[in-house]
């Protein structure tokens, strides 16, 4: 069996700073995947990113900023309306309900922009059953592959015939797996199969060293994606196929 990775880049619409480095991921580097946060405004990025022709999906998102319902999502939101921080208290607080409808209303809201063509949640919230099983539909709906983490989750897709990748490795995270020879360590030792791997590269500036965890992390992550050697290290190793979601083929 090949060796395929879909190298995916989560976050596009947090911050302007890390649209920017995601779209020079796409544009210079070796990405080919981006998960898009529609709940903020409209990137002025996004006809950038359009242009480099990545596929783009569509990252379902209750723990940052504010919901794009206006009514009928209560026990999502605090006393100011934004959504609950921590994917613990939208599982102690938010009602299934209001979780669909939300999701449902942000993917209606990315079809304004564009077409998603694949789906994953913020914040790892997937590992909540019930949200998993609401992303779950949302894919069958649409027909359009889904990130699972675990076991149980792809066993749940490939039961409803819903695309998802043989392995999750969330390997490509922190130094010194960042780095370029931390990568290449990463892409020998690739298992058999297709593996879906998140990345989070982007620039950095004071709003996004204050709104997220994971900041600096994302310059590095950058650097290594347009770096001439990882590009080379592709092109050389043919046994490793760079490919987009769309490329998964049921039961492969």
């Amino acid at each position: 069996m090949s060796k395929k990775l879909i190298l995916a880049a989560n976050d596009f619409g947090l911050f302007e700073a890390i649209d920017k480095g995601i779209t020079r991921a796409c544009r210079e580097g070796v990405l080919k995947n981006v998960a898009i946060v529609n709940t903020t405004k409209k990137s002025k990025f996004l006809k950038a990113l359009r242009r480099t022709k990545t596929e783009l999906g569509i990252q379902l998102n209750a723990t940052k900023g504010k919901p794009i319902s206006k009514n009928g999502i209560n026990s999502l939101v605090d006393n100011q309306g934004n959504f609950l921080k921590s994917g613990r208290d939208l599982m102690l607080n938010a009602k299934t309900k209001e979780i669909e409808r939300e999701f449902h209303t942000q993917v209606k809201k990315a079809k304004e922009s564009f077409e998603p063509r694949w789906i994953c949640c913020s914040d790892e919230m997937e590992n909540n059953p019930k949200i998993f099983k609401i992303a779950l539909e949302i894919a069958e709906l649409e027909k359009i592959p889904i990130r699972t983490l675990f076991r149980w989750q792809k066993d749940a897709a490939k039961a409803k015939n819903i695309k998802t990748a043989d392995h999750f490795s969330e390997d490509f995270y922190e130094e010194p797996s960042i780095t370029l020879p931390g990568f290449l360590k990463i892409l020998k030792n690739l298992k058999n199969g297709i593996t879906d791997m998140p990345c989070r590269p982007g620039s950095i500036n004071k709003k996004v060293i204050e709104g997220c965890q994971y900041s600096w992390q994302r310059e590095i992550e950058l650097s290594t994606l347009v770096n001439e050697k990882l590009k080379m290290f592709f092109k050389e190793n043919q046994s490793i196929k760079l490919i987009k979601f769309s490329e998964i083929k049921n039961y492969e």
